[in-house]
């Protein structure tokens, strides 16, 4: 798994496709997803108690976990698809609506998908 930095984690899965051929494009959305997820259970584990019931910061945090897995299953299921071109807009289609992805994270993983033509996503 790709080194993650303390910026939007991006930075090192882009650094880490483009020297190692064999990571694909899934494999950075997955990671960063993997990245955000963590950080945002360790805010959640981290968050100080008591916790009241109508506490908006730490709903959000919920919800952001929720996100979150939501469109790691949403990998899952594209990743299981057997053409590639219904894949691949299926990723594109995820990346451009992605909640939980950073507007830098998404044009990272869009030049990905594009410098990627030929290869199935």
């Amino acid at each position: 798994m790709p080194e993650r930095t303390s910026g939007s984690g991006i930075e090192s899965v882009t650094a880490t496709y483009l020297a190692g051929p064999a990571m694909s494009v899934w494999d950075s959305i997955r990671s960063h997803l993997e990245g955000e997820r963590d950080r945002v259970c360790g805010e959640i584990r981290d968050y100080p108690t008591p916790i009241p019931r109508c506490d908006a910061q730490f709903n959000h945090l919920l919800e952001q976990r929720d996100s979150i897995a939501r469109e790691l299953h949403h990998i899952d299921s594209a990743a299981a698809m057997r053409d590639p071109a219904d894949a691949a807009r299926f990723i594109r289609r995820l990346v451009d609506e992605s909640s939980c992805l950073s507007e830098t994270a998404k044009n990272e993983l869009r030049l990905l998908t594009a410098s990627k033509p030929s290869s199935p996503i």
